[in-house]
């Protein structure tokens, strides 16, 4: 960047100003850096971060800064809340970003006032391509052109000479044109569940600490992130010294809690994840002065290996376990290992999962529970089922559960069918009591569609269905409006940027964010959803259609704890019937063909005993029950959607969360994939968002319709692409099925085996239990379903030339879970 500013002084009249020339050479130290600055009277300022950021301690500096033109700096990451002090104090900062390869990609000297101090504008002359990396970031591609060639041509965009920088990138919430840099693609840490930590940001914030001289954070393939500190020298403790080790974690901690409340949930550190350096091990730094994060993380690569064998075998062991198991002080061991694993809190009585409580976490809060139980109250545990954190999801229920475990009774739920049964029975009824009356308004009816254009209210627009039927409604020239209503995000991240990165995770367009389109955090189960009394008043006198998309996914959770979900629909059902219109809203609710139980059904009612089974089949027919009342009782018209598997946008993203890629990614560790001769109804999700718009210009006659592909494909037709794609064999479904179950069982049964470890590495353990039913005839895919009302419903389903799955589909899934950190680029 010198050698470019003195082109600059040559061809544009920039006057510089530097250090005096001299023997020995002045040291560029910040108070050093600072005092030529002033002597020379310089009206901009270009340094590094860490300059900035030492200056922010000096209010003189401070006071001088905000004085000038501007700051710029380059070479890394700010200090965010360094960054926001220094605006606040008046300073003008900005950033410059290039790279030796290319040069400076940025305008020298921006606009000033920019109060996104961290995000910066890319020079008009680069013609760039944007590659999205996932979590909404991009790896920006510099193509050459007569304007800017760069240095070093690495590969080729449409034919022509490119740099692909390794930089990651991410847009600006609201404001098109703005990036930031977020790091780079070789620094970016993939942890065993697919999440990335972006370690940069994080680690420029915990350097702000008078104790650390620098870190380095890991955690590539663990499904937790770790820091190694070098601390200054002043402060340096034993590494093997476990008293110092903790004091100084305690030292360090005020920062870290700042960096945690900055850090995404997976990405946040625990004090037994801090190490430090050895003295005999010192770091190696890079020109620019900071970490060689590589050969760093190979010195101590045995160090971070035992770090987490320790923090797996402890099993939070630091939580006593109580002498005598009597429920009120079982209760507080409970609270305090769940309160431990949890990231939010919880009450007594709140539900596990309903704050974010996943089976990784479940699996750890067991674990603590039975190793509390072994050692204190000597208890043989290998035969307690493996499941009971689900069945019992608040600290209430589990100790309880646990304190009977401890006198020696089994106090297990009553699972039967039967017990099931008069479970869905109840929450259905319960939550179909008197529902109030319509009363028509002076508004507009929904039947006039040709007098006036349609309103939609749309529930969970952040997930992959949601956002393609949210694009399928605003393409709609016969649409006005979509309200857009999505829980708030528990990291603080805005609904708006949120809904942008879904939008280009799944290839489509983000111009669908509008004013056609109205972004709302809300909680359906709230008075007026929480929302202000004259937004719910506009949409209760607008809105003539709701499609109820937003339900929890989740195999392994009990009925109960998806009692917020039916809540919120009946928040819905009541919503409609307060209508001010002339009819109410008609609702159309995505429900699951998972309610059938792999049994082949007409598009009409069903009985409870058809659904029962799992807890997430059990709540949607609660639902379609709760509709189905309403339907009868009031002015309501309700369209309960049970909708098949969908299989992916248009290009191939397919949450990673789900059966279907856990699956394929088991091919990796099991080395093969299960053929079958079963046939699949999965429908493309941009089919099935068609079918959806199609659907709510309808009226069913029953109130059911089934949303799968009307021209199913062979199993085998996809298994024989992945197979071909990861580069391993095909064997009959219940052999795979009792290879995974063996793995598994070698978890849970050998001392040198991590069960938690297991399914952090191989997902598809986690639902051992679901695949286990699709092994039988009819669940993996086709069921040979009804589907009359559905095709007479929509056009798009009804077309003998509706889009099928093929191999370009199954490629391009295998692409999107290998950009995602799912796969591994091996296989090719």
């Amino acid at each position: 960047m010198g050698f470019q500013m003195i082109c600059w002084a040559a061809s544009c009249g920039m006057v510089l100003s530097a250090f005096e020339p001299g023997v020995p050479i002045a040291l560029a130290t910040p108070e050093g850096h600072f005092e030529a600055a002033r002597a020379s009277g310089s009206d901009i300022i270009c340094s590094l971060p860490a300059v900035l950021e030492a200056w922010s301690r000096n209010q003189e500096a401070v006071n001088w800064l905000a004085g000038r033109d501007g700051a710029l700096y380059s070479g890394g990451p700010l200090n965010p809340h360094v960054g926001e002090y220094l605006r606040s104090q008046g300073v003008d900062i900005a950033v410059v970003y290039g790279s030796t390869e290319v040069g400076a990609l940025t305008p020298i000297v921006p606009e000033k006032g920019n109060h996104d101090w961290d995000y910066f504008e890319l020079s008009s002359f680069l013609h760039t391509r944007m590659v999205p990396s996932g979590d909404n970031a991009y790896e920006i591609v510099v193509i050459a052109n007569e304007f800017c060639h760069p240095c070093v041509i690495n590969t080729q965009v449409d034919g022509h000479d490119a740099y692909a920088t390794s930089d990651l990138l991410v847009p600006h919430s609201t404001t098109p044109g703005l990036w930031k840099v977020y790091g780079r693609t070789d620094e970016q840490i993939i942890h065993s569940t697919g999440e990335k930590t972006n370690p940069g940001p994080l680690e420029s914030i915990l350097n702000q600490d008078p104790h650390i001289a620098s870190c380095v954070m890991f955690g590539r393939g663990q499904f937790q992130a770790g820091v190694l500190v070098d601390p200054v020298l002043d402060h340096r403790p034993l590494p093997l010294d476990e008293r110092q080790l903790a004091e100084f974690r305690d030292k360090i901690w005020p920062t870290v809690t700042q960096m945690n409340a900055f850090a995404p949930q997976h990405s946040r550190l625990f004090k037994e994840m801090i190490m430090v350096t050895d003295l005999a091990k010192p770091f190696t730094y890079t020109a620019k002065g900071t970490p060689r994060r590589q050969p760093v993380l190979r010195d101590y690569s045995q160090e971070i290996e035992r770090l987490y064998e320790i923090v797996h075998d402890s099993t939070q062991s630091d939580i006593p376990a109580p002498l005598t198991w009597d429920l009120l002080s079982t209760t507080d061991f409970v609270r305090r290992v769940v309160g431990r694993v949890l990231v939010h809190a919880v009450g007594d009585t709140d539900d596990f999962f309903q704050n974010g409580c996943d089976s990784l976490q479940a699996t750890w809060i067991r674990n603590s529970i039975l190793r509390g139980l072994r050692d204190s109250a000597k208890l043989e545990t290998r035969e307690i089922t493996r499941d009971f954190v689900y069945e019992h999801p608040t600290v209430v229920a589990l100790s309880v559960y646990v304190s009977g475990l401890a006198a020696g009774s089994t106090n297990d739920t009553d699972t039967s069918e039967q017990a099931r049964v008069a479970a869905m029975r109840a929450m259905a009824r319960a939550y179909s009591e008197a529902f109030p009356r319509h009363q028509p308004g002076t508004g507009r009816s929904h039947h006039d569609t040709h007098a006036d254009k349609s309103v939609f209210l749309l529930t969970g627009t952040t997930g992959s269905f949601g956002c393609h039927i949210l694009h399928r409604l605003v393409s709609d020239p016969h649409v006005s409006r979509v309200f857009a209503l999505n829980r708030p995000s528990k990291d603080g991240i805005s609904l708006r940027e949120r809904q942008n990165a879904a939008l280009i995770e799944r290839g489509l367009p983000t111009d669908v964010l509008g004013d056609k389109a109205i972004l709302l955090e809300v909680d359906l189960a709230a008075q007026q959803f929480g929302t202000s009394g004259t937004l719910y008043e506009e949409m209760r006198n607008s809105v003539t259609h709701i499609v109820h998309n937003a339900w929890r996914v989740d195999f392994n959770v009990s009925l109960t704890s998806f009692e917020s979900n039916i809540k919120g629909l009946r928040g819905l059902v009541d919503f409609a019937l307060s209508s001010g219109m002339h009819q109410p809203p008609r609702l159309t609710f995505m429900s699951s063909i998972g309610v059938l139980r792999d049994s082949s059904h007409e598009e009409g009612h069903i009985e409870p005993e058809v659904a029962a089974g799992s807890g997430y089949s059990e709540s949607k027919w609660v639902a379609e029950e709760m509709l189905y009342r309403a339907r009868k009782e009031t002015s309501l018209q309700t369209l309960s959607v049970r909708v098949g598997q969908l299989c992916g946008g248009i290009d191939g993203s397919w949450n990673s969360n789900e059966w279907f890629p856990a699956l394929v990614q088991s091919a990796e560790i099991l080395r093969c994939f299960p053929r079958d001769d079963r046939t699949v109804d999965w429908i493309p999700l941009d089919v099935a968002a068609t079918a959806v718009a199609e659907f709510c210009t309808t009226t069913s006659p029953v109130g059911f319709l089934h949303l799968v592909h009307p021209r199913p494909v062979p199993w085998d037709s996809i298994a024989a692409v992945v197979a071909a794609e990861l580069r391993v064999g095909l064997i009959a479904f219940d052999v795979w099925l009792a290879k995974l179950e063996q793995k598994g069982n070698t978890a849970t049964t050998h001392p040198g085996c991590d069960e938690v470890e297991m399914l952090r590495t191989l997902p598809a353990l986690r639902l051992l239990p679901f695949f286990k039913t699709i092994i039988k005839p009819g669940a993996i895919g086709s069921q040979d379903l009804a589907m009359t009302n559905a095709m007479g419903a929509s056009p798009s389903l009804s077309d003998p030339n509706v889009r099928q799955v093929g191999e370009d589909d199954v490629r391009k899934w295998i692409a999107y879970w290998r950009r995602v950190g799912l796969l591994s680029n091996s296989g090719r």
